[in-house]
């Protein structure tokens, strides 16, 4: 009798780990293929405030900078600022010659929160009608704000638009732009065709300038993103995904960048899920609250698309229910499928491939490792190296 329990929560825990999160990405990607960007011509021209926080950008913030400028926009209806923290002076020189704004700021931890709690600190009260936010190496194109005022049309929601990769010049590179899509098919497009709000991603995101002022400084750890979230789920505000707005986004092109980004991410996300769960019965969105549990539950993707299939070879000689292992694996890959980008052939992901053993055991030392502050800035450099 106590191996055959043992059994049953042996596959049950298996389930929780690989199974539901294989149908919940397959569910989500299914519905996310059934969003369209919907038309829509706006009332009124709103005034923005476009932030790009740039901790050390020196070598590549001028045309993030310039592309933020160059919008079809009236010039008068918004304006461009950069949090500089770290930058050399001709940097600075650089970036209020092209017509930008420059906030200089100087942290003894500097975060990306603590860069936009500044900004919105120096702006005031009634500086816009939305707050963009753009990370340093971001490139948006001309009809960025004409197509963001489009969707916002005066309403207190957020928006997330659709960041693409920028380069796929390493494996890396290209397996990051993969999962970015993915992430925006499922947690993106998938959840808005289902009536949730859309996740937010760190950057191409605007929100109400009153509400974002409000509570800039309540962000404090490196993952403000999950913090706004949270806090958006909270007020009753909507965060709709526009599929068509691109933002284009530089990609982690080696292995140790890699870890370094999702070590500050999965930290983050584990220090959230205790206030998450605190504050559940205040939320106004609790459907879309008890998603976010759930998602931020899951095992990292990398361990999933490599653990699942591997228990589903070992299941076909050691369990009765190999065939929902299996299931499970090709609901997984289904959705990943579905979420590849444009142009990308699975004959072409052979380089790719070879390379998800490496992130796996990066994955593993995320999570086992020396553990590193949830509030520390971890800074992913631009190289060129694999």
């Amino acid at each position: 009798m106590m191996t055959l329990c043992m059994y049953f929560l042996l596959h049950f825990l298996l389930c929780l780990i690989f199974v539901v999160p294989a149908l919940y990405y397959f569910v989500f990607a299914v519905a996310g293929k059934s969003l369209s960007a919907a038309k829509n011509i706006p009332s009124r021209q709103s005034r923005f405030c476009v932030l790009i926080p740039a901790y050390r950008s020196d070598s590549y913030i001028m045309p993030t900078v310039q592309a933020a400028l160059n919008q079809k926009y009236p010039s008068d209806k918004f304006r461009v600022m950069v949090i500089s923290d770290g930058m050399q002076k001709s940097s600075v020189e650089n970036i209020l010659h092209s017509g930008a704004e420059v906030l200089e700021v100087a942290f003894a931890n500097s975060t990306k929160a603590a860069s936009l709690a500044a900004a919105m600190d120096y702006l005031g009260r009634d500086a816009g009608d939305y707050v963009v936010i753009l990370d340093s190496d971001n490139i948006v194109e001309p009809d960025f704000l004409c197509e963001m005022n489009a969707v916002l049309d005066g309403r207190r929601i957020a928006v997330q638009g659709h960041r693409c990769a920028k380069n796929a010049d390493t494996p890396v590179a290209v397996a990051d732009g993969i999962f970015e899509q993915v992430n925006n098919l499922v947690f993106r497009a998938g959840h808005c065709a289902l009536g949730l709000s859309s996740a937010l991603i760190g950057s191409g995101m605007a929100f109400p300038y009153d509400w974002f002022r409000g509570c800039a400084r309540d962000f404090e750890t490196a993952g403000e993103d999950k913090e706004m979230e949270l806090r958006l789920l909270k007020d009753g505000i909507f965060v709709e995904y526009a599929p068509h707005i691109h933002i284009f986004d530089e990609k982690t092109r080696s292995i140790t960048n890699l870890q370094k980004q999702r070590r500050r991410w999965l930290h983050s996300q584990y220090a959230l899920i205790v206030n998450a769960i605190a504050e559940f019965p205040f939320a106004k969105f609790k459907a879309g609250y008890a998603d976010k549990l759930l998602q931020w539950l899951f095992i990292p993707r990398i361990l999933l698309i490599t653990g699942l299939p591997l228990l589903a070879i070992l299941s076909i000689f050691t369990s009765s229910i190999w065939w929902l292992y299996l299931l499970a694996t090709i609901m997984l890959f289904a959705a990943i499928c579905l979420g590849l980008p444009a142009g990308v052939k699975i004959k072409d992901l052979a380089p790719v491939l070879n390379q998800v053993p490496a992130m796996a055991l990066a994955t593993l030392r995320n999570i086992f490792g020396k553990k590193t502050a949830s509030d520390e800035f971890i800074h992913t450099d631009h190289e060129n190296s694999n």
